[in-house]
């Protein structure tokens, strides 16, 4: 009997333990580039020879939201949103006349406790 409730707290323990980490998790750190190219086809630009492309990869074990910003070179960011992008699933953004730069952000899939930046606030606070 001693035995089955040791087990039954360690148990609990264990289980209060991974719900904190994942309450600390910076689920930014799951984005991860695993590709780019310049000139790439981009069927959603008017000229694609400046194109720039990024490949991103959700590399945790469980799924994400997803908010990427590619810049343009007129400093401006396009924005892409992905909800629930499953472990091991791969994204690509783009900016039609690029500069090379792109930011990214994560999120627990689903979790509304937290917003990401309007692209009003990208634009102004990453204008470089």
């Amino acid at each position: 009997m001693k035995l089955v409730t040791f087990l039954s707290v360690i148990f609990a323990m264990l289980s209060i333990e991974s719900k904190v980490e994942s309450l600390d998790k910076d689920y930014t750190d799951c984005i991860v580039k695993y590709r780019s190219a310049w000139g790439e086809d981009c069927s959603q630009c008017a000229t694609w020879n400046d194109s720039y492309v990024v490949y991103l990869k959700n590399t945790c074990s469980e799924s994400i939201d997803v908010m990427i910003c590619v810049q343009e070179s007129n400093k401006e960011w396009r924005r892409f949103h992905y909800k629930s992008m499953a472990p091991g699933d791969s994204l690509r953004a783009y900016a039609c006349e690029g500069t090379g730069k792109y930011l990214a952000w994560g999120k627990r899939a689903g979790d509304e406790s937290v917003v990401f930046p309007s692209i009003e606030q990208v634009n102004s606070d990453y204008k470089d």
